[in-house]
């Protein structure tokens, strides 16, 4: 795989499991709920990440930005990441400060030879309109999202580029289990994720040593972890997504 081809595949966390999962006939079979339970940034913050290959090969880095302030009740969430050779993959999404209730989001990608392609997701309930834009092609779609039943309430669906917030604001106790209906809309799919919170770890990354959550996150087909540092705010340490890693470098 070239650089830019690992640089792409990890910065797309449910990116790839939603790719795999559109491949599968069958969805989680479990009700949407909003796993969200609050948001344990109070402030803005900026996170550094190296990423990271099996072998330990550093061929690429994120930068992760919360700004909390950036509009009234709204928060700015954003995931940028690039290597040596010119190839970059970035994120933001608008998210209700609250929920993590997505408003909007974009992911653009550009190739060191400067092509560019940039997914759109624009949310308008009970609907998500997806746009994907390559040079002058551009297509759209629209998904349902889910709706109120009486057996489910509050259903919960989150943009696909909130996933690094998504799983700091999990209730993190042991044995805790949810599931949620993710919008991609790089693939133009919305489908289940379960997240489950497992055991503490203590683990190295460049930024230091850990006390960490770590966080089951899987489709029908795909699971990867997350590793959630056990004291607020709750920054993500290091998440492995297949055979590729993030690894966090430093904060403030």
């Amino acid at each position: 795989m070239t650089v830019a081809g690992r640089l792409l595949a990890l910065c797309a966390p449910l990116g790839l499991l939603a790719a795999l999962a559109a491949a599968c006939a069958q969805d989680i079979d479990a009700p949407p709920e909003r796993v969200f339970g609050a948001a344990p940034w109070n402030a803005d913050e900026k996170m550094t990440y190296d990423l990271v290959e099996r072998g330990g090969q550093v061929y690429g880095r994120c930068e992760v930005a919360t700004d909390i302030a950036h509009e009234p009740g709204t928060t700015k969430l954003s995931f940028l990441c690039g290597d040596d050779q010119g190839n970059r993959d970035d994120r933001i999404a608008h998210v209700d400060s609250s929920t993590l209730e997505p408003h909007s989001a974009s992911r653009t990608i550009v190739k060191a030879d400067g092509k560019s392609t940039v997914f759109q997701s624009d949310y308008a309930p009970p609907v998500v309109r997806l746009t994907a834009t390559e040079g002058e092609k551009k297509r759209t779609t629209e998904r349902d999202l889910p709706v109120a039943t009486k057996e489910n309430p509050e259903p919960g669906w989150y943009d696909d580029e909130s996933l690094l917030w998504l799983v700091r604001g999990v209730p993190l106790q042991n044995g805790f289990q949810g599931a949620f209906r993710d919008v991609n809309a790089s693939t133009g799919q919305v489908f289940t994720v379960e997240v489950t919170v497992e055991e503490q770890e203590t683990l190295q990354v460049p930024a230091g040593e850990f006390t960490a959550w770590k966080v089951r996150v899987r489709t029908s087909s795909v699971t990867h972890h997350f590793w959630v540092d056990a004291a607020p705010p709750h920054r993500i340490v290091r998440a492995r997504v297949e055979h590729l890693s993030y690894e966090l470098t430093g904060f403030e």
